[in-house]
């Protein structure tokens, strides 16, 4: 039986990252494999502080401040962070299986050994959020032989390689003998920089069945009935989203469950199966985020796209999505208008027409799994 390690974001914070976690142990477990995550030990705490004073200064400033009470709204943010942070940890703990924690800039010498093969995805795992060679190294699997190197759909999250990482990135991504991304523009960077060929793959939670979340579901304490708005916006629910979201629930006699706000019992007490299951029950979803716009497709739920107001750069994973299904017509600027009128443009709002969804997912999963195929021959 093959071993494989997943080596991804290990991020108790974040709904589609423990999701899709959950999806690539399933993937590789249903052809048959021993998966395991590998947890890093830098990804699960704070990383410390060395030498750098101007960082210092600024740690110490905000203790100071915060000791005499000048920034309450971020010290109650980050206990409110924690408490989330613990809640989801334990959908990690209930179903993931995952190593020992060890630390990607001491790795143990025998560990590339410990395993047949590496996976790196799905995520924007090749973004390198800490501006740290090391990790984004770590990412690419550098620390294993080429032919233990695996990809499943990883994402840059980004339109252009930064400059400083450039050789990393070209030496890297040059040692995989395979290779897949998650967005067309991913396999154009890939091409642009190397010459080699990326095959972009369906993100991994529409790579295994529908059938697979729906035994995972998990019914929120706070749940009450269906009738309700479901907000999941990773940007911020505010301005002419959240008025003409609010409004259009006043008028239909919905709840209104926004789990972002951290003013509510939904941002703590929210687990990544129960994320699911506020989706699959939704009678609209309000989105910014990749993963719910999936998850509405997978449990056939209208869904509208928000425009992402923190990150920028973010929108080629919905394209890519969005194209591969012929799915039109969703992003908010094209429905607005049907949050405040009734009749055919409030029909468009409410519309689940995904029809030709389960021939291209038929045909996208016969994509990946020929190309596995191909990687393990």
């Amino acid at each position: 039986m093959k071993t494989i390690a997943i080596v991804t974001v290990y991020d108790n914070n974040n709904f589609g990252s423990r999701l899709q976690n959950y999806a690539v142990q399933k993937y590789f477990q249903s052809i048959g494999a021993c998966v395991t995550t590998v947890i890093d030990a830098r990804q699960t705490k704070p990383v410390r502080i060395y030498l750098n004073p101007i960082k210092i200064l600024k740690r110490i400033a905000h203790f100071v401040l915060q000791h005499i009470g000048l920034e309450k709204e971020k010290v109650k943010k980050k206990k409110l962070l924690a408490k989330r942070r613990l809640y989801i940890k334990g959908f990690s703990e209930e179903y993931l299986i995952t190593t020992e924690p060890v630390n990607y800039r001491h790795l143990p010498q025998e560990f590339a050994k410990q395993f047949d093969y590496f996976v790196t995805g799905s995520d924007q795992v090749w973004h390198c959020w800490k501006n740290d060679r090391r990790e984004l190294e770590y990412f690419l699997l550098m620390f294993a032989k080429p032919s233990q190197r695996l990809t499943i759909a990883p994402s840059f999250g980004f339109d252009k390689f930064p400059k400083k990482y450039l050789k990393t990135y070209k030496k890297g991504l040059e040692g995989f003998e395979y290779l897949s991304v998650r967005e067309e523009r991913g396999a154009e960077l890939i091409k642009e920089l190397t010459g080699k060929d990326a095959t972009v793959l369906l993100d991994p939670t529409m790579l295994i069945d529908t059938s697979e979340w729906l035994k995972i579901l998990k019914k929120p304490s706070q749940y009450v009935d269906d009738n309700y708005i479901f907000v999941y916006a990773l940007g911020g629910f505010k301005g002419e989203v959240k008025e003409k979201t609010c409004k259009l629930a006043d008028e239909l006699g919905l709840r209104v469950i926004d789990i972002m706000n951290i003013d509510s019992d939904f941002y703590i007490h929210t687990r990544p199966d129960e994320f699911l299951y506020w989706i699959h029950n939704a009678r609209l979803v309000v989105t910014d985020s990749f993963h719910a716009s999936v998850f509405s497709i997978l449990f056939n739920r209208p869904f509208v796209v928000t425009e992402r107001s923190d990150i920028k750069g973010m929108g080629s994973r919905l394209d890519t999505l969005f194209n591969k299904f012929g799915i039109t017509g969703k992003h908010f600027d094209e429905l607005k208008d049907g949050f405040e009128e009734s009749g055919e443009i409030r029909d468009k709002l409410f519309e689940t027409d995904y029809s030709g969804g389960a021939e291209v997912l038929e045909a996208e999963r016969k994509k990946a799994e020929d190309f596995y195929e191909k990687c393990f021959q």
